[in-house]
Parts: structure tokens; C-alpha cells; sequence
């Protein structure tokens, strides 16, 4: 769709290049006419677009000059305004594309079929959308629950992340409620449907996403606050030159200097070597605006788990309990039963196991019962690892015991990625207010960022994120940072979302602007140096543009510039503004 767009841009300027080809060739100038007038009808018909929508365009200088060239009978002059400004006009195409943003990888995860019970006691693959009110459905494991519902089963297993973006899992009972999203980890469960596809939480967060696309919030661009100055400008000398002289082709000679090519160049070619600059840091950036937006940011919100953190548990702390046993031996007992289960802890204590180079035991009769826990016999030792009674507020304990009592505590926690609390204090250093969005308890983020002067927002679901950020909107340019499906809703509706694609995280992908390929929080200081980089040099660019035309407007409004030669020298000027607004492509 967007190749589409470029060339249909493409076209109008290719065609004024050939009228005006033509026009020298044959020594006509009805195609230098023809070429003004194809000119005068893409702005007519690009201001109408821009009015409907509440925006208001650059073009309305450049329209003026080619109604001028044409009463004036200075047609070369006015084909070449129309040239410079349809060309623009592609770049400009070319520069603020964005991707495609579709909700295609949210609603893919979303089963098509479920498994309804019948009256028999068999299941029947039904349309998601056929389940009905307190229909009984089954959710095998590593499957998504697609309706929300009450579980039936006796206990569960399940992975929240997609909701509250919190690594570790949690065990639900007998008629607990269960939220459409979340995955199931465990054994085969069942449950109660409440409602509809329609009502459910997961339907809800797609809604979100799609919501936010649609409204987006424009902002005011770089060029657009020079385009009020520079149009004001070139309003006084152009009416002083004709009040004073009455010569249209004096009129049109300031005009053809005032088109507003720099403001249409400059920013666009800063921004897509800007996007150039962070491909090369892997961080891929999906259309130019969005490094200004970065650059004028004044709130960042971070997601903890997965954005600030690593977002996978990690066994943080093992506290002995009996002095028959040491850590290596409570560890090698514990991972050589854990070896063996589907628990996405067992994967914590692998890992932690291989770091200390600790050996794998061999482990017998090796039994796990999903909500209680699982044992084994190791050398001849029965053992049980459950959750621990004592409650840890840093995360969740796992205990090891075997007839004497308990022998060793397993405390599991989602450590701070390195750098992380360093990036936040350089950009509070920097001047922009940090704000951390989070799924988890209060206590647990209050314990990790109570350090740093920022604002914390605990437990909150997908649709409060969205609401937080709206707010915050309001009166503030605001920038999300997340990593997960339960982001996607509050990266789609900031001005900018940055993501990171170190996870399965396809739908915040497509939610958000920007996407740091892999997980180095170190990655969204690169960022914000680059978009900040990128706007400076554009505005630099911008009201150098402006500066140089207004310089030629002068001179042309004391007849020292006709109009063909005035064209020519504003052509210089875009050449200019190009070449320095691709000083971002380097350091």
C-alpha cells in the first residue's frame, strides 16, 4: 500500500518534468502551462484534504506563485515551482510512510475453534464465537484461554504475562475466575464461560490497540511552527514589492524564492538519515515523525517486567534451614528434581544450576501434581519442593523438604537488567519525567525504584495502562517503553511506543513506532540521543532554508532576481538544506 503511494506521488513530478522536457524541446510553452496547471490542481486538492482533517499545509505560498507565473506569463517559472513542489511532495511521501499496523498478530494468537462440552461428556470443536454463556470448555496446555470464565478444574497453572506482564506463574483453584489471555502452563483445564468473545478481557485489549491507531493525536511538527513565521515574512515583502512597483513578474520573483521546499525537505531528509543512524544500533524505527516526537518528549513511562527487567525468573537467594545440608547440595537436589518438570520455575533452577557448574543427581519416582508441587528420590532420599509458607514480598519461594522438615528456601525474583537504573537517572538528569507502569505490586516496584524521583503505578491491567497514558496525554508529549502484549494497548496510544522485540511480542510490535531489536535498555538512550541529534540538525536545516530564501526574496523584491533565475537559485538553496540535514547519517 505504501510502494502504491510513492508512486502514485512519483507520477505528478515525473509528468512536469516531461511537459517541461517538452516545452524547452519544442520551444512551446503550453506544457510549461500544462505542467503549472497539473501543479495548481495537486495542492488544490491536497489543501482540501488537509482543511477537512483540521490540519492546515505549506502549500499555500507555492500555490500562489504558480497562479502568478501563469497571469504574469512567466510559464517556465511557474513549471518549475510546480516541479520543486510536487517533487517535495514525493520525499515528503517517502519520508512519512508509516508501516503497516495491524492487529493481525493479536487476533492470530486467539484459538478459532474451541472445545465446548456436550451433555454427553464429549467435546465438540465449536466457532469461538458460538460459545455461549456457562458453556464448558477445555484449554489444553501452552493454549490460550480465549474466553474468560470460572475454572472448573480442581487447579491450575497459568502464565499472566500477557495481562499484567508478570513473569512468574501463578496457581488458581477451583471456581477462581480466569481472564481471557493468559496461557495455560499446565495440565489439560476446564472452565465456565462467562459472557461473550465480544466481552472478554482479550477481546477488550485488541479493541484498545485499534482504538488508539485510529485517534492518534496529531502533533505540531517542526516545520509547521516555521511555516507560520516564514509565510508572515514573505507576505510583507512580497505585498511591499507589488504595492510598491505594481509588476506581477516582481511579485512572482519573491514568490518562486518563498516556496516552502526547505520546510518540506529539511526535516524528512534529517529524520530518514536519523532512521538510517538507528538501524545501524538495531533499532528500527517505522516513520520519520516519530524521532521528533521522541526528541520532544516530556514523560516516559517504562513497563518493569521484561523492559526494565530481565522478564524471566530468576533463582535470586537460597536460605538453608537445616544444617545437615549446604546451598550446592540443596541446589543439586532441588534442579534434579525440577529436571523433570513442566514448571516454568524448573527452567529457573536449570539455569542457575548450570552458572555454578553444579551436576545433575539422578532422581527416581519423580511425581508432580500441578497446584502442590512435585517430589522425587534422590540417593535413596524422598524429597518434596512446594511453595513456601513464609510469603516473600521480592517474589516467589519455593521450599525443599524430605522427612526431617524443611531444608532449604528457593527465592525467585525478575532481576533489573544491567544499566537500567542508570538509564533512568540520566534521562531524569536530562530533564524528562519518568513515570514506571507496572502489573506487579507496589512493594515490589517501591523496593527496585524507590531510589529515583519518579512516579510508580502498581497492579495495573491492560486497560489501565491505556487510561494512564490517555490521561496523560492531555498536557504532556508522552512516550511509552514496553515489551509485552499487555503494553500494546498504552504503546498504540502514546505519541511514540518503543518496544523491545527480545521476546514472542509480535502484537506490541505492531502497536508500537519503534522497536530495539533485542533487549539492551541501553538501546533507549541511543534512541533519545539520536531523535534529539535528528531534530536539532532539522531545525538547523529549516531556518537556514528560511534565512537563504528570505535573503533571495529581498533581493528579488528590489528587482535584482527574475523569476526563472529565482527558481534556480531556490533549487540551490533545497540542495543545501539536503546536504545538511544528511549530517545525521554520521556521528
Amino acid at each position: 500500500m505504501h510502494n502504491k503511494k510513492i508512486i502514485s506521488f512519483l507520477i505528478i513530478p515525473t509528468t512536469i518534468l516531461l511537459l517541461g522536457i517538452l516545452g524547452i524541446t519544442l520551444g512551446m510553452p503550453v506544457f510549461y502551462v500544462i505542467g503549472t496547471v497539473i501543479g495548481i490542481i495537486t495542492i488544490v486538492i491536497d489543501s482540501f484534504k488537509e482543511i477537512k482533517a483540521g490540519r492546515y499545509s505549506l502549500d499555500y505560498i507555492a500555490l500562489l506563485a504558480m497562479i502568478v507565473g501563469i497571469i504574469a506569463h512567466q510559464y517556465a517559472a511557474g513549471a518549475i515551482v510546480a516541479l520543486m513542489f510536487t517533487g517535495g511532495k514525493a520525499l515528503e511521501a517517502f519520508a512519512s510512510g508509516r508501516a503497516e499496523s495491524s492487529l493481525k498478530s493479536l487476533l492470530d494468537r486467539i484459538p478459532k475453534n474451541v472445545q465446548v462440552k456436550q451433555p454427553d461428556g464429549t467435546f465438540l470443536a465449536t466457532l469461538l464465537t458460538d460459545a455461549k454463556q456457562d458453556d464448558v470448555i477445555m484449554v489444553r496446555v501452552n493454549e490460550l484461554v480465549p474466553l474468560d470464565g470460572i475454572l472448573i478444574s480442581q487447579t491450575g497453572l497459568f502464565n499472566q504475562a500477557n495481562l499484567t506482564g508478570e513473569p512468574l506463574p501463578v496457581t488458581l483453584v477451583k471456581d477462581q475466575p480466569l481472564k481471557s489471555g493468559i496461557v495455560n502452563v499446565g495440565e489439560t483445564i476446564e472452565l465456565r464461560v462467562t459472557g461473550t468473545f465480544e466481552t472478554s478481557t482479550y477481546a477488550r485489549i485488541v479493541e484498545l490497540v485499534k482504538t488508539a491507531k485510529q485517534h492518534e493525536a496529531p502533533l505540531v511538527r517542526v516545520a509547521s511552527e516555521a511555516n507560520g513565521y516564514f509565510t508572515v515574512i514573505t507576505l510583507i515583502i512580497s505585498g511591499a514589492a507589488f504595492l510598491i512597483t505594481h509588476d506581477p513578474v516582481r511579485l512572482l520573483a519573491v514568490l518562486v524564492l518563498a516556496t516552502p521546499c526547505p520546510l518540506i525537505i529539511a526535516a524528512p531528509v534529517a529524520f530518514i538519515g536519523g532512521m538510517s543512524r538507528a538501524a545501524s544500533n538495531n533499532i528500527i524505527i517505522k516513520k520519520p515523525g516519530v524521532l521528533e516526537t521522541i526528541a520532544r518528549s516530556q514523560t516516559v513511562f517504562f513497563d518493569k517486567t521484561g523492559t526494565l527487567t530481565i522478564g524471566t525468573p530468576t533463582l535470586s537467594s537460597v536460605e538453608i534451614s537445616n544444617t545437615s545440608i549446604d546451598e550446592t547440595r540443596a541446589l543439586a537436589i532441588a534442579n534434579s528434581i525440577e529436571f523433570h518438570s513442566i514448571h516454568p520455575l524448573a527452567r529457573a533452577f536449570v539455569s542457575s544450576a548450570q552458572e555454578k557448574k553444579i551436576s545433575l543427581l539422578s532422581a527416581t519416582q519423580v511425581k508432580e501434581t500441578v497446584g502442590q508441587g512435585i517430589s522425587g528420590t534422590v540417593e535413596g532420599v524422598a524429597y518434596t519442593i512446594a511453595q513456601a509458607e513464609k510469603h516473600y514480598e521480592s517474589g516467589i519461594a519455593l521450599s525443599l523438604s524430605n522427612e526431617q522438615g524443611t531444608l532449604a528456601t528457593f527465592v525467585f525474583t525478575d532481576i533489573l537488567k544491567p544499566d537500567a537504573m542508570q538509564v533512568m537517572r540520566d534521562m531524569v538528569l536530562h530533564g524528562v519525567h519518568i513515570e514506571v507502569i507496572t502489573g506487579d505490586t507496589f512493594e515490589n516496584a517501591k523496593r527496585i525504584f524507590g531510589s529515583l524521583p519518579i512516579t510508580i503505578h502498581a497492579n495495573c491491567s491492560p486497560e489501565e495502562k491505556y487510561e494512564i497514558i490517555d490521561k496523560a496525554k492531555e498536557h504532556k508529549i508522552v512516550v511509552m517503553v514496553g515489551d509485552g502484549l499487555n503494553d500494546a494497548p498504552a504503546l498504540a496510544r502514546a505519541h511514540a511506543g518503543i518496544v523491545f522485540s527480545g521476546t514472542e511480542n509480535s502484537a506490541a510490535i505492531d502497536a508500537a513506532d519503534a522497536v530495539i531489536l533485542g533487549s539492551d535498555i541501553k538501546k533507549v538512550s541511543e534512541l533519545f540521543d539520536i531523535s534529539k541529534r535528528s531534530l536539532a540538525i532539522a531545525k538547523e536545516s529549516i531556518w537556514t532554508g528560511i534565512g537563504l530564501s528570505i535573503i533571495g526574496m529581498v533581493f528579488a523584491a528590489f528587482g535584482f532576481i527574475i523569476p526563472v533565475i529565482g527558481a534556480f537559485i531556490q533549487e540551490g538553496i533545497d540542495v543545501s538544506v539536503i546536504l545538511n540535514s544528511l549530517r545525521t547519517l554520521g556521528e
